[in-house]
């Protein structure tokens, strides 16, 4: 082990080599962990830069030291990681929107910075790159998390020791509340199928009232969401009404029965493809979906529903599978059962969307409230007379 000393000259008072506030020279001195023994000038009057230059050499001379880590480049993590979503079958959505993420905005932002190595993603430079982001809170906060878990990856592969993401404070995003159709709202949106669109020619139009009606009757019914109803197959429905399948996002089961005139209007659709309900079986089921999506814009502004404050109400289509999750947590169905209806991976993905409109919840707060109502009965006190003598007299005194 290296170790600095002093050694010194005139002016200077001091004996001790082990004296290190003065200015006299450093030297260091000791054996090397390769066994050689050392003595030689620091060149420096600094004990702490004569100590940084003991670590040093005891670091190149260690026998066991492990050999330096090549430095992995960006792009080829990126690469590597894209690779490994792609092999775990993640859904398209997903990998959209990781591949956007990664090899457009992270990749370009890299090379604008001049940067080529992950060890070069310092938090600071984090920190600019999340600055540039410009949109809503929440998507920057999925962003975030996309982020970090990427710079895991390169920590598990060995690339890096350390991930410089977890020391970004997270993104502070407010959860936007769950909004569902209630049953008056609904039947107007069920009556403004019977009036959608007029005839104009183009693929499956002049059934495109029918079937837009049971899809928004199948989602609500079965909470599924719109890729999963859209590409939902007919073998998927027995003859009793029963639906059963797995859930796109999450692979977990689902079995749900429909109301009966649900699964008839469904078996009297009409479609292309014999197998599915809504979907021809051709391209990419994502721009199936999307062309359902524009069909429910056109749907939501002719129904035209309002908040209670007189504004335009903002409608999408998962407010359907939300509407079939809330009616049953105010019909007083248990969370966890309908955690398992949503196909949900844990009960407390449920819990953090839907825990507002648990009935018994609901309950237990109101009797909560209504016990505070009840007013302590008031504590009698004795009657003493402020006037007379005795001990009346001196009881009043003494209150």
């Amino acid at each position: 082990m290296l170790s600095p000393y002093t050694r010194h000259y005139l002016p200077c008072k001091q004996t001790d080599i082990s004296y290190r506030r003065c200015k006299c020279p450093k030297w260091i001195q000791g054996v090397l962990p390769d066994g050689r023994p050392l003595r030689k000038t620091a060149k420096t009057r600094s004990w702490e830069k004569a100590e940084i230059l003991c670590r040093r050499l005891e670091d190149e001379s260690d026998p066991n030291k492990p050999q330096a880590r090549p430095r992995t480049k960006i792009a080829d993590a990126i690469k590597s990681f894209r690779d490994d979503e792609d092999a775990r079958q993640l859904t398209e959505g997903t990998l959209k929107k990781s591949r956007y993420f990664f090899e457009t905005q992270l990749k370009e932002w890299a090379e604008v910075e001049k940067l080529v190595y992950l060890d070069q993603l310092t938090p600071a430079l984090l920190t600019k790159f999340r600055a540039g982001w410009t949109n809503a809170a929440q998507t920057m906060q999925r962003k975030h998390e996309r982020l970090i878990a990427f710079l895991w990856f390169c920590v598990r592969m060995e690339w890096i020791t350390k991930n410089p993401a977890i020391l970004l404070k997270r993104v502070k995003a407010e959860p936007t509340p769950t909004d569902y159709f209630p049953k008056e709202e609904f039947k107007v949106l069920v009556d403004a199928t019977y009036a959608y669109g007029d005839w104009r020619g183009g693929h499956d139009f002049e059934h495109r009232r029918d079937r837009l009606r049971a899809l928004i009757l199948l989602m609500r019914w079965s909470g599924l969401a719109i890729l999963d109803a859209v590409t939902l197959e007919r073998t998927r429905l027995s003859d009793d009404g029963n639906l059963f399948l797995y859930r796109a996002k999450t692979g977990v089961p689902v079995y749900v029965p429909l109301p009966p005139e649900v699964h008839t209007l469904l078996r009297s659709l009409p479609n292309s493809n014999e197998h599915y309900f809504f979907w021809s079986g051709n391209g990419d089921p994502e721009t199936a979906k999307r062309g359902w999506v524009r069909s429910f814009a056109l749907l939501f502004k002719n129904a035209a529903l309002k908040d209670p404050d007189g504004t335009p109400k903002r409608c999408h289509s998962h407010m359907f599978r939300d509407t079939f999750a809330v009616e049953l947590l105010l019909a007083g169905v248990p969370i966890d059962q309908v955690s398992i209806l949503l196909g949900h991976s844990s009960v407390k993905v449920t819990e953090k969307h839907y825990a507002p409109f648990v009935k018994a919840r609901q309950e237990q707060l109101a009797l909560s409230a209504r016990m505070a109502w009840e007013q302590r009965p008031e504590e009698k006190r004795p009657s003493v007379p402020v006037k007379g003598k005795g001990k009346n007299t001196i009881a009043a005194k003494a209150a």
